[in-house]
């Protein structure tokens, strides 16, 4: 019979309050800051049915602070549970300062009154202050747990006694702002500096920034570049000038948003995060063009340039091929290296080549050989980019190596240089920031440390908020790996907050590249653009801070009403444009007097006062604006703020016709036409059905009790007809419909149709049924009711040509047109058959989706329905055929990127095929295009910049599918027996980051490698400049560097999977979905 081995684990029974040290390092939570001490309180209550609501207990004190428990027996707004808080009285005090605080961390315990070992605890830690005094548990215990117990514990309230003991242990803050809560911090008063605000996903760029700016060398040589006529838009060196003064003198986080502008970025470039070693590379050459010429000319290379030697050194024979390169940041692998030490020499070791993978040194044949790189000099601020994240191939996706990585605040880089580098100055380099990622490899937090001054003061830089950091939170906090955990109730938990690029400065150039910047540094175009910015500024607030006191007044006047080619009086007025076909808007005091304000606008019109009157204009419930009454002498002394209070209280602006005076033709003197219940003002609009437009010509004062007809004679003189020239005559209603523009009987009185002053009149001339026959054959309105209704239904539509071989242009149609109408009306436009024109709705990407079939009673709004809306238009892409579109539909659509004579010239066209057509036949016809007939063709389909398949050429053309056409290249028409092909494609830095057209390239038996690289800059079509950076790469699972020109590529045995990689920056145009990081110049 088998037995068990049994181990007793004692646990040690603790009693309240002896063993309060005991139970606080055992309950409370874990940290690694400094503890002050530790002190208990017990406060037992023996009459707790007669407790009210709110009891405040005992007053304790711990190093002169002042506590008490604050208990809610039945609840705090909770009425089956017990509420306690810790309250720190001390903070209530009338003298307390306002950013008095202490930290602390405190355990309420309560305990059953016979049996101190018999506790229950709850824990917390808080930051104390005025605002926050108190913390704690609002359900501490329920009241059935008091009486009843928890857990195998007997209930706590016996006898009407309860016992509640309180531990407190007061906790140093070395910061400054531990545990803070961070409302109304000021980063400013806190620190002296300041942050940047995140665009959105730009923490990446802010942490860099505050990386560069705080190298003062770099922050003078930026002041140094000449930007005297500059624009801040357009110029990232002025840009970044003005973002590195606000940094020093801005109370405030600073804004980037002008600095990305510079870049030629918008909103969706600024939520892009990107990766920040390419970013710097890429700002830096920008800024070391901009210096060149000027006083900081050299001044990136002398601070962040090293040099380093690649080599490969024979064993046996005295032969050496070395070649010495520029870095600007250096790569270290973080996976299998402890430390930074060990990072470096992983980055130096030497590599044997022996066995089948000897050297081919010149003059010597095969030979053991030493391969690897050393340092030959090392910058004032190195730059090392931790790889954190690499490419896994089998998985086809970037992964996050969360490994723990020690740094040193002190390094020394000299076992690392070559035998023949420069000692004379010592290479001991002091730790200055560093930059840190949070997330995984999908997305994340990015922030910085970094120590300003030579001072041993580290601030962290996150976005907007900066706060002092302590040593351990710089270094230990960002290592990686598992977290530091003596807690014995907390289990061991990996990181994923790390650091990703550190920068070091030589210990004996800190002082210069530190020196202070003062404002004796910045350059007097800079100032003196900076102040005079400054001082628009303090306008703006000025005005903003005075912004109550003021309203604004739009005025109308006949003018207005004459541009405006609606059915209404003006158009409704947007609060935020000022529109002069709308009104003239003004931005007056609220408490001036009408008086004052009629005296202003004669001033400013050159007349008297007596020569216009202003009318009220309100809004109809519809949003239609209408006359309301004139303003009389009487009301002159009323505010301009009265006077909208009065007339249209819920209309947040005043708004005013002004009516300029009739001049009497026997005085000369101006008057105005009473205005009452029989005498009126009305306005006339004129519908032209010629040029299909409807504009105000003028106003008429009548009698009710007229006619309508009566006025046919005046209105035919404002209008430029004849005498006697027949008239429609329709009252313009409030809302527009089909069911009430109507004409109005010419017999009718003004009185009968409760015509009032302000209302409008459309008129049009009467056509003969020929015209309308005409009109309505173009599809145009043949009245004013027509075109009213019309109004109301049309929509703004952008054709965007399909392939872009035109601009945009923009048409208002109706929603109720119906496809032949759209089709004829863009034929018309653009001067082409509508039988030809194929119109398609796009993607929610705004790219061509599919095609609009003409089917029956399709009208434009069926065509709306399926469209995503992009702003203020619909867009519809069309395409010009060469045939009629039904015809076209029985036929095939062919898209190819022709790559002639080279593959970086991507020539993309369209061709028309049969259904059933083979490559074969656009093999002939590309043939004739290129005028290369005779040669072969090779037609191939490409995946992420990859080749995905060779297509032969008696296989039928594939639908939907890009298809990439190249001249077989010469060399490949005399391949040898023992040549082979491989696959070759581009990529940047990361094998992810694909670009270009890949290509299938021939490996000739025993060619060098430097033959090799004429054969493929040939196929390229790079230059010489931009063939000068790519690195070749052997690409599987790993990656491979070539660097020997005598290298032989056909002794490597290809793997399937493996290709041959171009490393080289993307200088494609790529569509935006794909777009790469960039800066524009």
């Amino acid at each position: 019979m088998n037995s068990k081995l049994k181990t007793e684990i004692t646990v040690p029974k603790y009693t309240l309050p002896n063993d309060f040290q005991a139970i606080a390092d055992q309950c409370m939570p874990f940290t690694q800051e400094e503890a002050l001490g530790t002190y208990c309180s017990t406060w037992r209550i023996n009459n707790w049915s007669d407790l009210e609501n709110r009891v405040k207990g005992p007053v304790f004190e711990t190093e002169g602070l002042k506590w008490s428990l604050l208990l809610f027996p039945n609840g705090n707004n909770q009425n089956d549970v017990v509420s306690t808080y810790l309250e720190l009285s001390s903070s209530l005090e009338e003298d307390c300062q306002e950013d008095f605080h202490a930290c602390a961390q405190f355990l309420i315990c309560i305990s059953n009154p016979d049996d101190p070992s018999c506790y229950i605890t709850h824990a917390a830690q808080h930051r104390f202050s005025k605002l926050e005094a108190d913390w704690g548990f609002t359900g501490f215990i329920s009241h059935k747990e008091l009486k009843e117990g928890i857990n195998d514990k007997p209930g706590f309230l016996v006898n009407d006694t309860v016992v509640l003991t309180t531990i407190v242990r007061l906790i140093k803050d070395q910061t400054g702002v531990l545990w803070h809560n961070f409302i109304n911090y000021d980063s400013k008063k806190t620190t002296g500096y300041v942050g940047l605000h995140n665009q959105g996903a730009t923490c990446y760029m802010n942490s860099l920034f505050q990386s560069l700016y705080f190298t003062n060398y770099f922050r003078l040589a930026v002041y140094q570049i000449p930007t005297d006529n500059d624009e801040p838009c357009n110029s990232i060196a002025l840009a970044l000038q003005r973002l590195f003064f606000n940094l020093q003198f801005s109370n405030y986080a600073v804004s980037t948003t002008e600095v990305t502008r510079s870049f030629g970025w918008n909103t969706v470039d600024a939520f892009m995060q990107r990766d920040v070693q390419e970013f710097n590379r890429l700002l830096q050459d920008n800024l070391e063009r901009k210096m060149k010429g000027t006083p900081a000319e050299d001044s990136i290379k002398r601070l962040f340039v090293g040099k380093m030697k690649s080599y490969i050194k024979c064993i046996n024979v005295e032969y050496e091929s070395s070649r010495s390169e520029d870095y600007y940041d250096i790569q270290l692998n973080v996976k299998n290296c402890k430390n930074l030490e060990e990072s470096f020499r992983n980055y130096i070791e030497v590599e044997t080549l022996e066995g089948e993978n000897k050297y081919m040194a010149e003059g010597y044949g095969l030979q053991d050989a030493k391969k690897g790189v050393i340092f030959e000099s090392f910058p004032p601020v190195l730059h090392l980019q931790l790889k954190r994240f690499e490419y896994d191939m089998m998985r086809d996706a970037m992964f996050k190596i969360n490994d723990r990585h020690e740094f040193p605040p002190v390094i020394d880089l000299e076992p690392y240089l070559s035998d023949t580098a420069n000692r004379s100055t010592s290479h001991r380099y002091a730790l200055h920031g560093v930059l840190v990622h949070t997330g995984d490899s999908s997305g994340g937090h990015y922030f910085a440390f970094v120590r300003p001054t030579v001072e041993d003061k580290w601030f962290r830089f996150d976005d907007d908020r900066v706060t002092p950091a302590l040593l351990r939170e710089v270094l230990e906090d960002n290592y990686g790996g598992e977290m530091l955990n003596t807690h014995p109730k907390l289990r061991n938990v990996k990181r994923s907050t790390n650091a990703y690029m550190l920068v070091y400065i030589r210990e004996s150039m800190r002082e210069e590249i530190l020196k202070e910047v003062t404002i004796d540094d910045i350059p007097d175009h800079l100032m003196e653009r900076f102040k005079k910015e400054q001082i628009e500024i303090e306008l703006i607030n000025k005005q903003r801070s005075e912004q109550h006191l003021y309203t604004k007044a739009y005025i109308v006047g006949e003018n207005h009403f004459y541009m405006n080619t609606g059915p209404d009086f003006v158009q409704v007025f947007e609060d935020d444009k000022d529109n002069s076909r709308t009104a003239a808007i003004r931005t007056v005091r609220k408490d001036m007097t009408l008086k004052m304000f009629i005296e202003e606008i004669a001033k400013e019109l050159n007349t008297s006062s007596d020569c216009f009157r202003f009318w009220i204009l309100l809004n109809r419930e519809n949003q239609t604006v209408r006359l309301g009454i004139a303003l009389e002498q009487t009301e002159e002394n009323f505010t301009l703020e009265e006077i909208r209070q009065a007339n249209h209280p819920e209309y947040p602006y005043l708004r005013l016709y002004l009516e300029a005076a009739t001049i009497d033709p026997l005085t000369g003197l101006p008057f105005f036409h009473d205005t009452n219940a029989d005498d009126i003002l009305i306005f006339i609009k004129l519908f032209d059905q010629g040029s299909q437009t409807l504009r105000g010509i003028g106003k008429l004062y009548i009698n009710v009790d007229h006619p309508i007809y009566s006025i046919e004679d005046v209105v035919n003189e404002m209008c430029g007809f004849e005498r006697g020239t027949p008239l429609n005559i329709y009252e313009v209603p409030i809302e527009v419909d089909n069911e009430t523009i109507e004409l109005v009987d010419r017999n009718d009185t003004f009185d009968e149709h409760d015509v009032y002053s302000g209302d409008i009149f459309c008129v049009e001339r009467q056509l003969t049924p020929e015209q309308i026959k005409i009109l309505k054959n173009g599809y145009a309105s043949i009245n004013v009711a027509d075109y009213l209704i019309s109004l109301q239904r049309r929509v703004l539509i952008t054709f965007v040509p399909r392939n872009n071989y035109a601009d945009d242009f923009d048409l208002i149609l109706r929603t109720d047109m119906q496809y032949s109408e759209i089709v004829y009306r863009l034929g018309k436009f653009i001067n082409c058959n509508p039988l030809n024109l194929r119109l398609m709705t796009p993607d929610i990407y705004g790219n061509p989706r599919s095609t609009v079939h003409p089917i029956e009673d399709l009208t434009l709004w069926d065509i709306i329905q399926t469209m995503p809306n992009t702003g203020d238009s619909w867009r519809l892409f069309f395409d010009v055929l060469t045939m009629s579109l039904s015809e076209f539909e029985k036929k095939k659509l062919v898209k190819l990127n022709i790559c002639y004579p080279k593959l970086n010239q991507v020539n993309y066209t369209e061709l028309i095929v049969k259904k059933n057509a083979q490559l074969l036949d656009i093999n002939a016809e590309l043939q004739d295009k290129l005028e290369v007939t005779g040669q072969e063709i090779r037609f191939f389909t490409v995946e992420n910049h990859k080749l995905k398949e060779d297509l032969s050429l008696n296989q039928i053309v594939p639908e939907d599918t890009l298809i990439y056409a190249e001249l077989v290249p010469q060399e490949e028409l005399k391949k040898g027996e023992e040549d082979f092909y491989i696959s070759v494609y581009h990529y940047q830095r990361d094998l992810a980051k694909t670009h270009s057209v890949p290509f299938r390239f021939l490996v000739i038996k025993d060619e060098p490698f430097k033959d090799t690289k004429k054969r493929l800059q040939e196929r390229t079509g790079l230059e010489d400049k931009e063939w000068n950076k790519v690195k070749f790469n052997i690409v599987s699972r790993f990656i491979s560097n070539i660097k020997e020109d005598e290298y032989i590529l056909s002794d490597h045995k290809f793997a399937k999977d493996e290709a041959l990689g171009l490393d080289h920056y993307d200088t494609t145009q790529q569509q935006y979905s794909e777009k790469g990081l960039f800066i524009k110049e």
